[in-house]
């Protein structure tokens, strides 16, 4: 591929050709600074290319957005009139080749080329190993964007005594429901994966019974005619958070009353307090009893599965709905975050001590992430470029500590609280310190990142 870096070599290395880093992609090339985008598949699109050839995705075919497409756009590029009211796979990868090509953006990305090492260069920078068809290959940047997604390794199977003699798969393995017909299949988790995939599989199986350990609310996409997101905007302006959390907690009671009477377990949380499973079709499915629901998983007994509450079936297979984990298999022990608990990276993007290492994407809004991942994008080619500069250390650690503090009080504890935003409060900070942190007139970009070193 044509070399697109400035004669004195690439400044910016960007990890990952899905949408957030093609959102990179885009403000670096809009600001005129040089970059790399590396993807280790063969074409662009990351988790919603499905089947993509690098193994990181894991989008199912029946998929849809849970945001609606009028929402899910970059600012810069909305989505197509002619797109469904909640997109699938197809419309969200489509969108994506869009904003490469209307942007310009294929020739920067190298596809086919992982990403092996990351290390700090003994002058500053970062030295950058890659693979692809060839000798591994180091090149020198100045930056590193990591935007590497982490909906991509699962999280290990979960320790149950016993052993199960029947089919086990990760939702990451769950493409289409095919050969699962006449089956008696445990979906086990409670997130938007595992209603959507109990709810297409309630369909077609001998029967479906979903392990839940604990309460989550479950919202719908629409509110009468109107996709529920549409609302976001208004609440999020004008409804303090802890009054949204009561109202919408309210209209969900009214809406469908408790979720005992369902046979699942109530949330000891207001919404808002974590990420609700958004499934239109789920609570119809278990009312109508398609879908059964059992507690924990306890004990393993062949094809026989026992539960929390004494009651006991047998499964021809077990689809494991348990998440993810944040993993960095490119970056060694000291450039890697803290991922347990709430992220300590100021803004969930800058690693203290690590000038110039950058994670974009890695938050989980209740909105689509592509408005936040382009506000992301922007803050740092400020940094990258010198128009803004982050505070001192003592600054920075007192910022992080007080979010981390914040996220707390906000979110109930989870696994997810590591990711977990507000999404119009983090919109407005990052507004905030653009405008706050402005660098010094005259102030050089080398300077910029040596600022963070702390």
């Amino acid at each position: 591929m044509p070399d697109t870096s400035s004669p004195g070599g690439p400044r910016v290395c960007v990890i990952g050709a899905g949408a957030c880093g093609l959102a990179a992609a885009q403000v670096l090339k809009e600001r005129g600074i040089p970059f790399d985008v590396y993807e280790h598949g063969s074409d662009l699109g990351g988790q919603w290319r499905f089947g993509n050839d690098s193994g990181t995705s894991a989008v199912y075919d029946s998929i849809e957005l849970n945001s609606s497409s009028v929402m899910s756009g970059f600012p810069k590029l909305p989505m197509p009139a002619s797109y469904p009211t909640f997109p699938g796979h197809a419309q969200m990868l489509d969108y994506l080749e869009r904003y490469a090509g209307h942007f310009g953006l294929r020739p920067h990305i190298r596809f086919r080329t992982r990403v092996v090492g990351v290390h700090p260069a003994a002058g500053g920078g970062y030295d950058v190993s890659t693979a692809g068809g060839g000798p591994e290959v180091t090149r020198h940047y100045d930056a590193v964007v990591v935007a590497s997604g982490f909906h991509w390794d699962p999280k290990p199977t979960p320790t149950v005594r016993g052993q199960f003699s029947g089919r086990q798969l990760h939702s990451k393995e769950y493409k289409t429901p095919e050969g699962m017909e006449g089956r008696r299949v445990l979906v086990v988790g409670f997130g938007n994966t595992a209603c959507d995939v109990a709810t297409e599989l309630s369909g077609i199986a001998e029967r479906v019974v979903m392990s839940v350990r604990r309460g989550f609310w479950v919202t719908p996409k629409l509110y009468g005619s109107r996709p529920l997101d549409r609302f976001n905007p208004f609440l999020a302006r004008y409804v303090p958070m802890a009054l949204q959390s009561v109202l919408l907690t309210a209209m969900l009671w009214a809406k469908q009353g408790s979720l005992a009477r369902y046979g699942l377990p109530d949330p000891d949380h207001l919404v808002l307090r974590t990420h609700p499973a958004t499934c239109e079709g789920f609570l119809p499915a278990v009312r109508a009893g398609r879908i059964a629901v059992r507690p924990a998983v306890e004990r393993f007994d062949g094809d026989r599965v026992s539960f929390a509450d004494g009651t006991a079936e047998e499964f021809d297979t077990i689809l494991w709905c348990t998440g993810f984990r944040f993993s960095f298999p490119f970056l060694p022990p000291s450039l890697t975050p803290v991922m347990t608990g709430p992220m300590r990276l100021f803004r969930r993007i800058v690693m203290p001590g690590r000038p110039g290492l950058y994670f974009l994407g890695f938050v989980k809004p209740l909105s689509a992430i592509t408005v936040q991942a382009e506000a992301q994008a922007e803050w740092i080619a400020d940094l990258i470029d010198g128009t803004t500069v982050l505070p001192g250390p003592d600054d920075l650690a007192a910022e992080i500590a007080a979010d981390e503090r914040r996220v707390r009080r906000r979110y109930t504890a989870t696994p997810r609280l590591t990711v977990e935003i507000d999404w119009y409060r983090y919109l407005k900070q990052l507004a905030r310190d653009r405008r706050r942190l402005a660098a010094p007139a005259g102030i050089r970009s080398e300077t910029v990142m040596e600022v963070a070193a702390v």
